[in-house]
């Protein structure tokens, strides 16, 4: 692999594509620090874990905070990298997501392949 092992925190609230996207990540060589289903507990995650290179977002998730809103908190702290997943296309949503910024936005489902692209996209200098 190109490209130095990154450290993932997995926002994903669907435990099916939580062990899939775990498994395409560790075939990547990246390593995933820790996987959490709900907004709230992606920023606390991010907040409290040290060293966290990317953060992999679901744009909905199974609380009262989505993706979006979960890294317009992160973002406050911390300039950490995100790609989000959604399988919500909508343009709004993309827009949301925009004015946080991000990475990547990759559409479900996911592939090795997308997750490949979009990882070394988010780390290109």
């Amino acid at each position: 692999m190109n490209q130095d092992p990154k450290k993932i925190l997995l926002v994903e609230d669907d435990s099916v594509q939580q062990v899939i996207m775990e498994r395409f990540i560790s075939k990547l060589g990246h390593t995933v620090l820790a996987t959490v289903s709900e907004g709230n507990a992606a920023v606390q995650s991010a907040l409290r874990l040290k060293g966290v290179d990317l953060i992999i977002m679901d744009v909905r998730l199974s609380d009262d905070m989505d993706g979006i809103d979960a890294m317009k908190e992160i973002r406050k702290s911390s300039e950490v990298k995100v790609i989000y997943v959604t399988g919500n296309t909508e343009p709004k949503t993309k827009e949301r997501a925009s004015e946080i910024g991000f990475e990547s936005f990759i559409e479900k489902p996911i592939t090795p392949e997308k997750l490949k692209l979009a990882i070394s996209d988010a780390f290109k200098t």
